[in-house]
């Protein structure tokens, strides 16, 4: 046992003198510490402007395409012209007003012939063109803090014009209460088709300026528009003219709400062969006619047709200026006019004139040619005799009634109008 003691503490003794002898080598860290230049280039943010106007007075063309957003509040000055090629798109929602500038200043939107506008709205987020001076903003939800349905003629229009046949001597035809002899000015041609683009949810509020002699514009005039022109879901408010008046064209035009204007709620001329589709007017006080409906003003015969105005219903006022207010079709009217309600008229209320020249009596659709009636309906204490005394009808049983109350299914479908002023208690 001595022994190996003795060999293990000489091993021990070997191992601690072989370290000591052996020196180990040091190593010194030093830390490196490296720059990286990072180059970011940083866009400085543009604010939105809370207006953009276009034009500024005069006339201002549109020749490409261009679009009206509903970020900020667009301001048109003068005449506003989308010509052939332009197509002007507006997003739902926006808000649109017209500079004050009265007779030939007067602010319109054109789109010309061979232009497109596509405004496209919907029943929440309508797109509302008005004056300058209506403060609506986007915080008001569509409802005007100062103005009322009944101010009228504050700016120009919106006017359409296409390619399709109108029924005048040569064609064609300068629109009226603009300006005469420029293309952008013109409409009519041979294609029926004709797309001008779409309206969809759109208000028209409080146009109608004078332009002068007497000359008013509309809410929305359609000289020669194809039937490829979509036109729905409209609502004209406190027009100082005609709420609608189409020129010629074959254009159709669904769900249109014309709530107080100053001449006729639905004004068609020079052969005009569209269809008219769940109307409702409210007149007002001054309003001449709920309808004036003339026929062609070709006088070779080569330019003719008739339209179809059908499911409308029509509200009177109690202060109404005058009394031959139903409507008036005249001047070789031909045309098919269907279940129509009328309310609220006060007694004493008849139709100005039936041309007999096309009167046909009672019909189930339009014809060329011919003045038809079916299904005419009046909510009236006066009897039927009464309210066609100024014509000279005799057959008017056929076709038209004196009832107490508005039939389930008689009239316009108002359930589509939720989204108007008038529905909307204004």
């Amino acid at each position: 046992m001595k022994t190996l003691k003795t060999l293990f503490l000489f091993a021990c003794v070997s191992m601690l003198t072989f370290s000591c002898t052996n020196q180990e080598s040091l190593i010194e860290y030093v830390p490196v510490v490296e720059t990286i230049t990072k180059i970011v280039t940083v866009e400085a943010e543009t604010a939105t402007p809370e207006t953009q106007t276009v034009g500024s007075g005069g006339i201002t063309f549109i020749d490409d395409a261009q679009t009206w957003t509903n970020d900020r509040i667009w301001i048109m000055d003068g005449k506003v012209v989308v010509r052939a090629g332009g197509v002007l798109n507006i997003e739902a929602g926006t808000i649109i007003k017209a500079e004050n500038g009265s007779g030939v200043d007067a602010t319109v939107l054109v789109i010309g012939k061979g232009g497109q506008i596509n405004a496209i709205g919907t029943a929440d987020a309508p797109i509302i063109f008005t004056d300058i001076d209506d403060e609506i903003s986007y915080a008001d939800k569509g409802l005007s803090p100062n103005r009322v349905p009944s101010d009228m003629g504050k700016w120009g229009s919106i006017v359409v014009l296409g390619n399709a046949a109108v029924g005048t001597d040569a064609g064609t035809a300068d629109i009226e209460g603009i300006a005469t002899g420029y293309d952008w000015t013109t409409y009519g041609g041979s294609d029926d088709a004709d797309n001008s683009g779409s309206l969809s949810y759109v208000s028209i509020r409080h146009s109608g300026q004078e332009i002068g002699g007497g000359d008013e514009l509309q809410g929305l005039t359609l000289g020669g528009v194809g039937s490829g022109t979509l036109i729905e879901n409209i609502e004209i408010v406190g027009s100082n003219d005609d709420g609608i008046e189409i020129f010629g064209g074959s254009v159709n035009v669904n769900n249109l709400f014309i709530y107080y204007n100053g001449d006729d709620g639905i004004d068609l001329d020079q052969a005009y062969k569209g269809t008219i589709q769940n109307a409702v007017v409210v007149m007002h006080s001054s309003t001449d006619n709920i309808f004036e409906f003339d026929g062609t003003e070709d006088s070779t015969g080569t330019n003719d047709g008739a339209f179809t105005v059908k499911d409308v219903t029509a509200y009177g006022h109690p202060s109404a200026e005058k009394s031959d207010t139903y409507g008036h079709w005249k001047s070789d009217a031909t045309c098919f006019t269907s279940n129509v309600v009328y309310l609220d008229f006060v007694g004493g209320t008849f139709i100005e004139g039936i041309d007999m020249d096309t009167y046909a009596g009672v019909g189930t659709a339009a014809v060329e040619g011919s003045l038809l009636f079916s299904e005419l309906y009046f909510v009236s204490s006066d009897a039927i005799e009464t309210i066609f005394s100024a014509t000279s009808v005799t057959d008017f049983d056929t076709f038209a009634k004196v009832v107490d109350q508005q039939a389930d299914g008689t009239g316009a479908d108002e359930t589509v109008f939720t989204w108007t002023l008038h529905a909307r208690g204004e």
